[in-house]
């Protein structure tokens, strides 16, 4: 633990993040506000769609703008070398920059979660919060509440940020540059969401058959709650575990190649 509060310490003096948390706070006072009105007649409806609105694209700014210097500390400030003095210091150096990002993500799903769910549902006065859902988005019927699916939706959100996550550190491990890595994170996560936006509808045949696919593995897609649907315009629940195991494999597969990374980095 002590070693991932050195970490944190290190994340605190990058400055420009704070300045992305400012902004974060900024957009979401907005989103929230300017969706008060429509609030009133969409219900619990309209806050299950906060995710793919608003907060997974706010989570991704978060995630790039706070791990991008993760990996990349060590490199910039010319201090690499001192890692590998100490006994084990490359893998217990990885581990407090793993465990730090892990608790970052989480944090930041929760935080943007409690915030979202917490105003939105007491401007409504969480009526109707533990009826089931009667209509909801990505999926034909959920046997849940209307609360409990918007938990589990974050819950889906935070797997696709822990996926986003591992993605961020491998950039950032193989350009060892803050900058590089931000604009090229925050600019494949753009990319996706043109895509998903703009483009996909235009697309025809095999062309857009593959950049569905595509789309459906990435991070981005599950961030935005779509790949849960696997491959379904309209996804039905007792095969929401399918995507789940998906995205942990993922996940675990880019944490794996992170550590070979890192190690050979430090060897080097």
């Amino acid at each position: 633990m002590q070693l991932v509060l050195s970490e944190a310490r290190k994340q605190r003096s990058f400055r420009e993040a704070w300045v992305g948390y400012l902004l974060a706070i900024l957009l979401l006072s907005v989103f929230i506000y300017s969706d008060s009105e429509g609030l009133k007649y969409g219900g619990w409806y309209s806050i299950q769609q906060d995710i793919h609105r608003y907060v997974g694209v706010l989570t991704a700014f978060l995630l790039v703008i706070g791990l991008s210097r993760l990996m990349c500390y060590e490199t910039e400030q010319k201090t690499a070398g001192l890692v590998g003095t100490a006994a084990h210091g490359p893998s217990l150096t990885w581990r407090a920059k793993a465990g730090l990002s892990l608790l970052y993500c989480t944090a930041v799903v929760l935080v943007l979660g409690a915030v979202t769910l917490g105003i939105r549902g007491a401007l409504i006065g969480f009526q109707d919060a533990f009826t089931p859902v009667s209509e909801c988005i990505h999926f034909e019927s959920v046997p849940l509440s209307n609360l409990a699916y918007c938990i589990v939706q974050y819950a889906f959100l935070l797997l696709g940020a822990l996926y986003f996550t591992g993605f961020i550190l491998i950039v950032a491990t193989l350009t060892k540059r803050t900058s590089f890595t931000i604009f090229l994170c925050g600019g494949i996560y753009l990319a996706s969401l043109c895509y998903q936006f703009v483009i996909e509808h235009r697309l025809r045949g095999l062309t857009a058959q593959i950049c569905k696919t595509i789309f459906q593995v990435s991070f981005c897609g599950f961030m935005q709650l779509e790949s849960y649907r696997w491959f379904e315009w309209a996804g039905q629940w007792e095969n929401v575990w399918k995507p789940v195991v998906f995205v942990l494999l993922a996940t675990v597969l880019e944490f794996a190649v992170l550590w070979l990374l890192w190690r050979r980095r430090a060897k080097t």
